[in-house]
């Protein structure tokens, strides 16, 4: 087995580990900056989050490449090939290796997803709240409590205080 390929897999593994633990950072940010409408500083962060994106997708076609060159060195087919698969295919030291680059992986992904779901909630309610401030605000109407021309009450007339619902 080539151990090059194996040590280049795990620096793979843990620089995309790296950056999903700084995605996670950032979302613990965007939470902060959700809950005190803070805009402008969300959009940095996104802006920072695209170029994190960039990055991860190089690591991944490197990684992809490497896995590639691993199914052709162990005769599998590189689509069906896991970490848990090649572990099992390589010495002890290399495999412990890898073993921890998947848990560390994992673990920041799953931290980052449920933060992502806490921040995906919270900017629905502030959605949900600013729909229902927009629609307090347009139904608003005033009662006459006076009877029109035919003997029935007057409707009661709307008062808008936007031109446009959004």
């Amino acid at each position: 087995m080539d151990t090059g390929l194996l040590k280049e897999l795990t620096d793979i593994l843990n620089k995309e580990s790296d950056i999903y633990e700084t995605f996670l950072k950032l979302s613990n940010n965007k939470t902060d900056l959700i809950v005190s409408g803070n805009v402008s500083e969300l959009e940095n962060i996104v802006k920072i989050e695209q170029s994190l994106i960039i990055k991860i997708a190089k690591l991944e076609d490197k990684r992809e490449k490497i896995v590639e060159s691993l199914s052709t060195v162990l005769g599998k087919n590189p689509k069906e090939i896991t970490i848990s698969e090649l572990t099992l295919c390589i010495g002890q030291e290399e495999a412990a290796e890898l073993k921890e680059c998947q848990e560390k992986l994992l673990n920041s992904i799953n931290s980052l997803k449920a933060k992502n779901e806490l921040n995906s909630k919270l900017i629905k309610n502030s959605l949900e709240y600013i729909d229902f401030s927009i629609n307090m605000m347009t139904s608003v109407g005033t009662v006459t409590n006076s009877y029109g021309s035919s003997g029935n009450a007057d409707e009661v007339k709307k008062r808008n205080l936007f031109d446009v619902k959004l």
